[in-house]
């Protein structure tokens, strides 16, 4: 008996050893299952206003491919609350939305996240994605009942009572009888306007632009736009108010071109002519302009000088004749003489002759120069001035230039209108 109940417990041992062999493994087994399926899973919680074909097991996915499963469908009042797991190892964004797809009729849904996770926050642990970003689709029998309402709306019970869409159908076909080829025509030319549309939307969007531009600049000074809307009234009152005046200066003016024009019809010829014969004048005013203005611009001054020397008393001109330019440079002035070209312009003759001696003219500056350079040079005084430019400019006489005082002034010299009256003498 001893050795079979030796036996019996060695048996024993022998299954206690193996059961718990057998347990540690299922429990290793379980803890690898949980680490692989759960650990790393990210559980989300949607709320949808309803839940039809969405059972536990059902498919969660991210751009058609499946991600995880639906854990739980819970609904809750009016709406229905839907617990999923995704797998680790998958992202979802942190703003992410829960939709309803319906694949077909007649097959299961499954819960879509979108976007797919392309950067930023993403989802971790529990999150609750609230109503706002779920949607559910449309039911088939919803549709059915939308039709049936539509009919019954369009039907002889409502709209079409007293024929009123019969008769609206019938118009429309009357209407749209034999003019096919137009309404085609009509739409092909609006699909070529709506491609023209589209083709400019850029220069479209530079013009909104530019209006809002203008729009804005309009608003920025709306007191001077004021101003001047105000201004244009005025404007438009006092054209309105002197419209007579206005028409009857208008007509006299219509009959003033018309004498005009046949003045002009008329004389043709002669004023053709006229215009022929302005063109010398005018060329000789042009060449000789230079001399013009100087003339313009002493001749005020000339004729102050010609009041300015007019005797009253005598009934006389105060004047003499001041030969000083000439004397100072009598060869100078002999070569002055000598250019015909200018003393005569105009004349081809001495015009030709000038051309002829215009080497001459050339070198009789240098001519003069050498011929009175001795005589300046010397330093005498010739009478009546001759050659005496330099000699004269280097001793001023006291009293005959602005600031050159005479000593016989005295004290009086710093009177400055006594200066001036003295220095405006020369």
């Amino acid at each position: 008996m001893s050795d079979s109940g030796e036996t019996v417990k060695k048996t024993g041992g022998r299954r206690a050893v193996i059961a718990g062999i057998v347990i540690a493994a299922l429990v290793i087994a379980g803890g690898l299952w949980w680490v692989f399926t759960r650990a790393g899973a990210t559980n989300i919680t949607a709320y949808f206003d309803k839940s039809v074909g969405i059972y536990e097991g059902s498919d969660v996915r991210v751009l058609g491919v499946s991600v995880g499963n639906v854990t739980s469908v819970v609904p809750q009042g009016d709406q229905v609350e839907v617990k999923m797991r995704v797998q680790r190892g998958v992202d979802i964004p942190s703003d992410a939305k829960a939709a309803q797809i319906t694949p077909s009729l007649v097959s299961d849904r499954y819960v879509q996240l979108a976007p797919a996770y392309s950067g930023g926050d993403k989802m971790s642990g529990d999150t609750v994605i609230p109503r706002e970003r779920t949607a559910t689709p449309v039911e088939v029998d919803q549709i059915y009942a939308s039709i049936d309402e539509l009919s019954t709306a369009l039907g002889p019970n409502g709209a079409n009572a007293n024929g009123a869409l019969t008769d609206l159908v019938n118009t429309g076909a009357a209407n749209l009888d034999g003019n096919g080829a137009a309404l085609g025509d009509t739409i092909t030319e609006l699909t070529a306007a709506s491609r023209t549309l589209s083709d400019s939307r850029g220069d479209l969007f530079d013009t909104v632009k530019n209006l809002q531009t203008f729009v804005s600049a309009l608003a920025a000074n709306d007191q001077q736009v004021r101003e001047f809307n105000n201004q244009l009234a005025d404007l438009t009152g006092f054209l309105n108010g002197e419209r007579d005046d206005l028409g009857a200066a208008l007509n006299q003016l219509s009959i003033s071109l018309g004498d005009v024009a046949g003045f002009v019809a008329d004389n043709r010829d002669q004023l053709v002519q006229a215009a022929n014969g302005l063109v010398q004048p005018t060329q000789t005013l042009s060449d000789r302009k230079d001399s013009i203005v100087e003339t313009l611009t002493i001749l005020p001054l000339a004729i102050s000088n010609l009041v300015n020397s007019y005797d009253a008393e005598s009934g006389t001109l105060a004047s003499r004749a001041n030969l000083q330019n000439e004397t100072q440079d009598p060869l100078g002035t002999v070569c002055r003489l000598i250019d015909l070209g200018k003393l005569v312009p105009g004349d081809p003759r001495f015009q030709q002759l000038g051309a002829q001696i215009q080497p001459v003219i050339d070198r009789c500056g240098e001519i003069t120069s050498l011929i009175q350079g001795p005589v300046r040079d010397s330093g005498l005084v010739l009478p009546f001035g001759v050659l005496t430019n330099e000699t004269q400019q280097g001793n001023v006489v006291p009293g005959t230039v602005p600031g050159n005082v005479s000593p016989r002034l005295g004290e009086n010299n710093k009177m400055p209108g006594l200066q001036q009256t003295l220095g405006g003498g020369q």
